[in-house]
């Protein structure tokens, strides 16, 4: 039995080697906890047994706990590195492809997320942040448990619609020595790649179908000027989209006299693939001066991209897109259990509830049990590298003498085995 009682102390230190190993190995894991190993004396005792003279039979691993003190905060800078100022886990759940939940939640201190492509946030072991939905004032619409769900943040906002309507006013001139480089009146046949066939040129940013910016190119080409006979001044606008020539059934411009467009607007294109614009110039006029552009727009949108993502202190996550206002997104839902130490470790800085735990009791950031928030920081491991280091000191010379023990009973069995 004393053999057994010495094997006992040497499997106890190396539990708890091990346990100190493994805090060590975690000094600069993010979000960890530390964890002690508890030990009871064991006796084998009978209700004939004399009290004054039993002798234990060694030692037991009793518990291994955790030690959920708060560790160290240090800034990051990153939105979405987010620390717990006093109670609280993040609440995370693995997401199916499908976006469906799959697995139970699991409950950590380490805050160092990320935005996937698909708008989701998630750990560095791929499990989605859980939050539930909030009003337009960023207030949780719900804050029961069954409510949450992993908080959604799309990388980009509204939808693509092509340009298809141009406005342009531009002034023309009236002087023939103001033309540019176009060689005659009327010219060759246009080509935009000839400056001589057309006198002016400007640009439109429009649109694509795709929600890439391409460019509408107008040509201005004077094709009769004015006489006696008749005072008014002819022009013909082309429109290339995207390096496209585009054809119209009517593209002439008539002023009179004064100067002022007599052409029925708007004018209307088509390109190769029968798409069609429509060009409206009504506010386009001629004028005793170099061409001009008086204004060129086009209509048509692009989604508008996130340009910036912050969580404020009571976990309410704000987007922004293009030049919009900020978006509330979600509120980060923090858990807490009657009985932390019986929650189940699971690796990756994270735990499971267990019936030991209870179920999780949850809240937002800052409210009344409820640790508060900070975003651009993360809780360091709460390892104490020093009483770590200490404590793995004692452990081997107790795993040392524990052995010498076991030894000595070795040295001891073998003597009564030589005298007999």
């Amino acid at each position: 039995m004393s053999m057994n009682t010495a094997l006992s102390g040497i499997q106890a230190a190396q539990t708890d080697i091990s346990a100190t190993s493994h805090n060590i190995a975690n000094v600069s894991t993010t979000g960890f906890r530390s964890s002690d190993v508890s030990f009871a004396d064991v006796y084998n005792s009978s209700p004939y047994s004399v009290a004054r003279t039993q002798v234990g039979s060694g030692t037991r691993v009793t518990q291994v706990s955790q030690n959920f003190a708060q560790g160290n905060i240090t800034t990051t800078g990153r939105a979405l590195d987010l620390a717990i100022q006093g109670q609280g886990f993040f609440a995370t759940q693995q997401i199916s492809d499908t976006g469906e939940r799959t697995g139970a939640a699991l409950y950590t201190r380490a805050g160092d997320f990320t935005l996937t492509a698909e708008g989701r946030i998630t750990n560095t072991a791929g499990n989605a942040l859980l939050g539930w939905p909030v009003s337009a004032e960023g207030g949780a619409l719900s804050q029961i448990a069954a409510d949450a769900g992993p908080i959604s943040v799309p990388l980009s906002m509204g939808q693509t619609v092509a340009s298809t309507a141009l406005n342009v006013d531009v002034s023309l001139p009236t002087s023939g020595a103001l033309l540019g480089q176009q060689a005659a009146v009327p010219p060759a046949a246009f080509d935009s790649g000839d400056a001589t066939t057309w006198a002016h040129r400007t640009t439109v940013p429009m649109v694509s179908g795709n929600g890439q910016v391409i460019e509408g190119e107008l040509y201005f080409v004077k094709t009769d000027a004015p006489d006696a006979a008749d005072p008014s001044s002819q022009w013909q606008v082309h429109l290339v989209v995207d390096g496209v020539t585009t054809t119209s059934a009517a593209s002439d411009l008539t002023f009179d006299g004064d100067g002022t467009l007599t052409t029925a607007q708007p004018m209307a294109f088509t390109d190769a693939s029968g798409g069609t614009f429509s060009l409206d110039m009504s506010g386009s006029r001629l004028a005793d001066n170099p061409f001009t552009v008086q204004s060129a727009t086009a209509d048509g949108t692009r989604q508008a991209t996130m340009t910036s993502l912050e969580v404020d202190d009571t976990g309410t996550i704000w987007a922004s897109y293009g030049a919009g206002r900020p978006i509330a997104m979600g509120k980060v839902m923090v858990a807490t259990f009657a009985n932390p130490q019986g929650l189940a470790p699971q690796g990756n800085a994270s735990f499971r509830a267990s019936s030991a735990s209870g179920e999780p009791l949850v809240g937002a950031p800052g409210s009344a049990g409820f640790g508060s928030l900070r975003s651009g920081a993360l809780e360091e491991s709460n390892v104490d590298l020093t009483s770590e280091l200490v404590d793995l000191i004692t452990a081997q010379r107790n795993y040392q003498a524990s052995a010498k023990a076991l030894e000595t009973n070795s040295s001891l069995m073998q003597s009564i085995i030589k005298i007999s």
